[in-house]
């Protein structure tokens, strides 16, 4: 059998397992996925360790292990050079691989969405490995980013070819699309928001990479609001899609089959 998993801290909340025991169950691959919740990232190495011991093949890597577990890679993907961030590890004779299929479910969410992001102003919250991944995305499709931090400083080094602002300029800041990157809002801290209603008030478009819950106070906002929005759901599926094909190798040859995949299980 083959084994997979999920490395994260606190995530009990994940819908992983049941997307990647789908994704099993229609291309009758004999596999399965668990759940690595780790405390802390000094146990990162040693927890690598033990698993190529396991024979595990590949995991995916979530909040907030997706930049510090670079340091444990032995191959990084253009992508993942590009980002600064993975979310996707492929192990492969003793090497570890690294992979960001964010990049890929994200491309997908902008179209799902119907967005035209061509020199559009989209504004981010978060500076972590979603935000990242977040960042290059929007900048390929020909985006104008800005970037939320709360400490400008490390974001001014960390971030490039980005607008930076603080919480207290966003107050003033509209704009095409308004991103949250950052787990505020995430079961079971369902009761925050990482900005105010005013603030959604201010952009055509809302996605929240949160997934659970299904609709997060932020997007209640978006919704009292009578914006068009998006969860993570999205997002979810397709970059889990792309890590199998990562780990099976297995090649979708022209898009329609992804999408047909990737509506299959959303629904």
């Amino acid at each position: 059998m083959k084994k997979f998993g999920l490395l994260g801290k606190n995530i009990s909340y994940t819908f992983s397992p049941t997307l990647h025991n789908k994704i099993f169950e229609l291309y009758n691959i004999n596999a399965q996925y668990e759940i690595y919740d780790l405390n802390n990232e000094n146990e990162i190495k040693e927890f690598l360790e033990v698993l190529k011991q396991k024979s595990i093949l590949g995991i995916n890597v979530t909040t907030p292990y997706k930049t510090s577990i670079l340091k444990f890679i032995d191959i990084l993907s253009p992508e993942v050079q590009a980002i600064g961030a993975a979310n996707c590890i492929k192990f492969e004779k003793e090497k570890l691989i690294a992979y960001n299929t964010d990049y890929f479910g994200l491309i997908k969410t902008f179209e799902k969405m119907g967005l035209t992001l061509k020199n559009k102003k989209v504004v981010i919250l978060g500076t972590g490995g979603a935000a990242k991944a977040c960042i290059k995305a929007l900048l390929d499709s020909g985006a104008i980013v800005y970037v939320v931090s709360r400490n400008i400083i490390n974001a001014e080094n960390e971030l490039k070819n980005v607008f930076l602002l603080s919480y207290d300029d966003l107050e003033k800041t509209s704009g095409y699309l308004l991103i949250n990157a950052t787990p505020i809002g995430t079961t079971p801290n369902i009761n925050v928001s990482p900005v105010k209603k005013n603030i959604v008030q201010n952009f055509d478009f809302v996605l929240d990479l949160i997934y659970n819950p299904k609709e997060t106070l932020f997007l209640k906002y978006a919704k009292e609001l009578g914006k068009s929005f998006e969860n993570g759901l999205y997002m979810l599926i397709s970059q889990g899609i792309k890590s199998q094909e990562i780990w099976n190798e297995k090649e979708f040859n022209y898009e329609q089959i992804y999408n047909e995949l990737i509506n299959r299980i959303y629904k």
